[in-house]
């Protein structure tokens, strides 16, 4: 199962190359699909920005030298770049080559959740990385589409397993506060933190620069954040649900990184995590091309408008959900649309769609299995998805929700 990005002998390629051109609508495509690889790239530089000046600094720290060790051997037409933003030291960006880690440049105190400071970064690395293929990797605290003002309802007591931030099954010292991506502690301020809402997320990555974006992130396997990223990268990496603390096996991941083989990628995080115990035991992770997701905006808005009154009257309780929030808000795309009411084939339409875009799906049994607090997942379709039902209209949730670039492309 685990096969690599590239494959066949080098001479083999070069014969057949020019074959490939002429036919690369009916292979290439296909190879893509099929392989999750992005295969006869000469140069490949990939970006990890690290937004760590949280409670997960130390592990950005373990992280990195997971990176280091996992990176020999690699191509050497490939680079691994790294920004890093950890508590009480500079900011700065690495370059991570040959087993050893050199400091490219060292940046003023920043903070890495203003999209302003992840465009810099960006720059700073296409500026001395020329290549023909870029990724960028996502890595902090992270809740999908919603919003901070929302937290104080959704999660009020935060009485939930942190994942991502916490190493053990107990509750956060310092809660995780967070939505979209990032999340940088600010003390003795209201709020104490500050996070990147994903319109400005968004905004702070070029179209079409990268290939692909992976999220070693909490719940940013959203469709909403799938659709507002359709035009920065031909494929996204991401979890429905919470990421354990150490997040990406970069031991075992760095290498598929750089060599593009995006569905081992994904393998490798489940593989990793499957193989623990109890409530270690938790992984979803998909890859999801986003040349389908105005095609898959087109069903579902058909679906909205077949179900545009039941929809607010659904009973959640029956559609597989994947958050442990007080009040539930991320929930599987497909389970959620078969439970709308629409037509059987407006639903085989958009279940044709979502399978052109998911490429890649797979989920452990439970989502943060342990003796205190476990759900069940009996599908995983590879997005989730969040349903305004009527009970989300007098806190401002579904307002909120309106506001994002999948409501308004949809009528949801």
């Amino acid at each position: 199962m685990n096969c690599r990005g590239f494959s066949g002998v080098e001479g083999i390629k070069r014969a057949i190359r020019g074959l490939v051109m002429i036919l690369a609508p009916l292979f290439v495509m296909p190879s893509c699909i099929e392989s999750g690889r992005l295969d006869d790239i000469t140069t490949r530089t990939v970006l990890i920005y690290i937004a760590a000046e949280n409670n997960l600094s130390n592990t950005a720290q373990s992280n990195i030298f997971s990176m280091n060790s996992n990176i020999r051997y690699v191509d050497s037409n490939t680079n691994l770049v790294v920004f890093v933003d950890r508590m009480g030291l500079r900011p700065c960006l690495l370059h991570i080559h040959n087993a050893q880690i050199d400091t490219l440049k060292k940046y003023d105190e920043l903070d890495s959740t203003k999209p302003e400071v992840l465009s810099m970064v960006i720059d700073d690395m296409t500026s001395r990385f020329d290549s023909e293929s870029y990724g960028l990797v996502l890595w902090s605290h992270g809740t999908g589409w919603i919003p901070t003002d929302m937290l104080h309802y959704t999660a009020p007591s935060l009485n939930y397993a942190p994942g991502r931030g916490e190493s053990r099954p107990h509750w956060f010292e310092e809660p995780e506060r967070t939505k979209a991506f990032g999340w940088e502690t600010k003390p003795n301020q209201t709020p104490n933190y500050t996070c990147m809402e994903i319109d400005d997320l968004a905004s702070a990555i070029p179209d079409g620069l990268f290939d692909f974006i992976a999220f070693d992130a909490c719940y940013m396997g959203a469709v909403e954040v799938a659709y507002e990223l359709r035009n920065k990268a031909d494929y996204i990496i991401a979890s429905c649900y919470e990421i354990v603390s150490l997040g990406f096996p970069y031991h075992v991941m760095t290498r598929d990184l750089l060599s593009g083989s995006l569905m081992k990628i994904c393998r490798e995080f489940y593989t990793y995590y499957n193989s623990m115990t109890d409530w270690e035991r938790m992984a979803g992770i998909s890859l999801v091309k986003t040349a389908g997701l105005d095609s898959l905006a087109g069903c579902f808005r058909k679906v909205v408008s077949e179900c545009r009154d039941s929809i607010p009257r659904m009973d959640l309780s029956k559609v597989q959900c994947f958050d442990r929030f007080d009040n539930h808000m991320v929930f599987d795309l497909e389970d959620a649309v078969s439970h709308m009411g629409a037509s059987p084939e407006t639903l085989r339409e958009f279940r044709l769609q979502l399978e052109n875009c998911v490429l890649y799906k797979v989920s452990t049994p439970y989502i943060f299995y342990n003796d205190k607090d476990e759900i069940k997942v009996n599908t995983y379709c590879g997005m989730s998805v969040f349903v305004p039902v009527s009970k989300y209209d007098a806190p401002g949730v579904n307002a909120a929700y309106r506001r994002t670039g999948w409501s308004i492309a949809t009528g949801y």
